[in-house]
């Protein structure tokens, strides 16, 4: 396959007087594709960074004009990690129609998956984590999906970019959902009923809010990650229309970037909704840069660790309820000190593991089954 076909080449205009130069600016220390230097041999790098144009599906117009807003502001931050090999592929060219350009989409992040390498999409609407999600069809494995956005887009709507789970939750290949930063005033009850029906999962904003890191293990477990800039306030983040002036803050949309950063099973990671348009001063861009920059430096701290049970670098616990007919069986790592734990598939007569936290461990402790568990465990049995 041969990439070149798929995108157009970078090709950036001075910003503004301060635009910063030097040899260690992001925008020189990664590999990118110009009119007069084509993607090479894709296998050599660990990250594809690239832009989708889209917003056909949506009814928030300007978002098609993001990525180049976006990459601008990202180019004069300071480089990340120099071990970390990056190309930025350009922006993928838009089909016919919008579906067209999900399979375009498809077929870009299904060869980067073969390659191993991990996608950083600056979008274009939401409505595009369709695109991304067919992009798994050859793994034929099961997809773990997360999403950060102040509503649950399973709206009666013509705009893809609210109704695209409705899709999603149709399709036998999602194992797990879980939206992180819903607001309650902004998401209707039907919405929050689906999601508990299907045994998926969705955080509200105040559980989450200054204490980001039980966004961690759920991030740790998935496979796609599709960011809607809406889930930020409108303070910290004016670039969108109907953005809300309640929301996550910058530096803990950014710290939630850092941990899907740090998951060595994320392998797409989306941005989507920022609309320059609504921008004022650069805000939205210059944020949205920062929110890549923190993931691709998470992605530079990976830790390749996974619990077994004959593995020295893993604590095992154990714990029985009298009123339960399986142990609760969890893992610390020595190493990171992060926490997992197992569910029993019955029928299978084998377990899973997942990702958890030490709230979940002391829950259940306090002879209290955590929440994660016990979805999970109708969900697969």
């Amino acid at each position: 396959m041969n990439l070149n076909h798929y995108f157009e080449p970078v090709e950036l205009i001075k910003p503004d007087d301060r635009f910063i130069t030097g040899e260690s600016v992001f925008g020189k220390n990664l590999t990118i594709h110009t009119p007069n230097s084509h993607i090479d041999e894709i296998s050599n790098y660990k990250l594809a960074l690239f832009g989708v144009p889209e917003e056909r599906n949506s009814y928030n117009k300007g978002t098609e004009f993001a990525p180049d807003s976006i990459r601008n502001r990202l180019y004069q931050l300071f480089r990340i990690n120099e071990k970390t090999k990056i190309i930025d592929l350009g922006n993928l060219k838009p089909g016919n129609t919008f579906t067209d350009t999900y399979f375009g989409l498809r077929d870009v992040i299904g060869e980067l998956l073969i390659n191993q390498v991990v996608s950083v999409i600056i979008g274009g609407s939401q409505d595009l984590t369709n695109g991304c999600f067919m992009g798994f069809e050859k793994t034929g494995k099961p997809v773990n999906l997360v999403t950060i956005d102040s509503t649950i887009d399973l709206n009666n709507s013509p705009s893809g970019s609210d109704s695209y789970l409705s899709v999603l939750f149709e399709d036998r290949r999602l194992f797990s959902y879980t939206n992180i930063g819903h607001q309650q005033y902004l998401t209707s009850e039907e919405n929050l009923e689906e999601i508990a029906r299907k045994n998926f999962d969705s955080f509200r904003l105040g559980s989450v809010r200054n204490q980001t890191s039980l966004t961690e293990p759920v991030l740790r477990d998935a496979n796609l990650v599709s960011m809607d800039i809406g889930s930020v306030k409108q303070g910290d983040s004016p670039g969108r229309l109907h953005a809300s002036p309640n929301g996550f803050h910058a530096d803990e949309i950014c710290q939630i970037a850092r941990y899907a950063g740090t998951s060595d099973r994320i392998t797409v990671f989306g941005l989507f909704e920022m609309n320059p348009r609504f921008d004022i001063n650069n805000q939205s861009a210059n944020l949205s840069a920062q929110i890549i920059w923190h993931f691709i430096d998470g992605f530079g701290r990976r830790h390749y660790e996974f619990p077994e049970h004959e593995n020295q670098d893993f604590k095992k616990f154990i714990i029985s309820h009298e009123d339960m007919e399986h142990d609760l069986v969890f893992f610390k790592s020595l190493r990171t000190e992060r926490w997992w734990m197992e569910i029993p598939e019955v029928k299978a007569s084998k377990n899973i593991v997942v990702s958890c936290s030490q709230e979940d461990y002391n829950q259940a402790c306090n002879h209290d089954i955590p929440d994660r568990w016990w979805k999970l465990f109708q969900k697969i049995n």
